[in-house]
């Protein structure tokens, strides 16, 4: 899809497990805008959650707040959607978000939703917000083997968890060549490909909306465990 010198591809699956897909993403060409969020607790309300957060965040954005700030009140809005009863106790969620201006980006997040960028090279932007990452953070654990962790998924921050009031987002800047893209995922992409698998289907000579379909449909294929959302953004 092209808009206003922009060109990106986007889709979401339910996967082969699921009942229901608790993955919510954005795409807004006008502001300059793509989310993902994965909502948290299945049953418990998790497409309430990333359904929260996507409308929040761009509602902030709109408002003029940059990404840590809009991250930071998406999660107070999750708190509050519980206390008046919407949803339920356990629901909260992850969120990756990317802000375009001109070539310019900025790229926030909360938990393990995450962001890449392709520059003929595949580069995690991200880091996760979890357990097994701060392991290979501190060294006691490799790259590899975290990939295949029974505990990768356990989370140190989330949107609209009740473990704290307040949540400390991330984010990074950069500049985008017309060669260059960036992918927002879920951890269903993530947790099923590879990196090398990934970069070789971002490799291929097809439009940006063709390699979404790629990813997920090679995500279904190695088993499709989880919800699946990926954006791919160029300008």
């Amino acid at each position: 899809m092209i808009m206003d010198d922009i060109n990106y591809g986007h889709a979401t699956h339910v996967g082969h497990v699921s009942k229901q897909n608790d993955d919510s993403y954005l795409v807004d060409t006008s502001t300059g805008l793509w989310i993902v969020s994965d909502g948290l607790g299945g049953h418990e309300s998790g497409d309430v959650a990333s359904a929260i957060v996507v409308e929040s965040i761009a509602k902030s954005v709109q408002k003029g707040l940059g990404l840590v700030d809009a991250l930071a009140v998406a999660h107070k809005a999750i708190l509050k959607a519980r206390s008046k009863g919407k949803g339920s106790t356990g629901m909260a969620a992850t969120a990756v978000a990317l802000k375009l201006n001109g070539n310019q980006y900025e790229v926030g997040w909360i938990g393990d939703s995450r962001a890449y960028l392709w520059d003929q090279k595949l580069h995690q932007l991200t880091s996760d917000h979890t357990y097994v990452q701060r392991l290979v953070d501190d060294g006691e654990l490799e790259a590899e083997e975290a990939q295949r962790h029974p505990e990768r998924s356990f989370l140190t921050q989330a949107l609209g968890t009740l473990r704290t009031q307040d949540v400390s987002p991330e984010t990074i800047s950069g500049h985008l060549s017309h060669e260059n893209q960036v992918m927002l995922c879920s951890d269903g992409l993530t947790d099923e490909l590879s990196d090398v698998q990934i970069a070789s289907i971002l490799g291929q000579e097809m439009s940006e909306q063709k390699k979404v379909d790629s990813l997920i449909q090679s995500a279904l294929d190695n088993g499709g465990s989880d919800n699946i959302t990926v954006l791919l953004i160029s300008v």
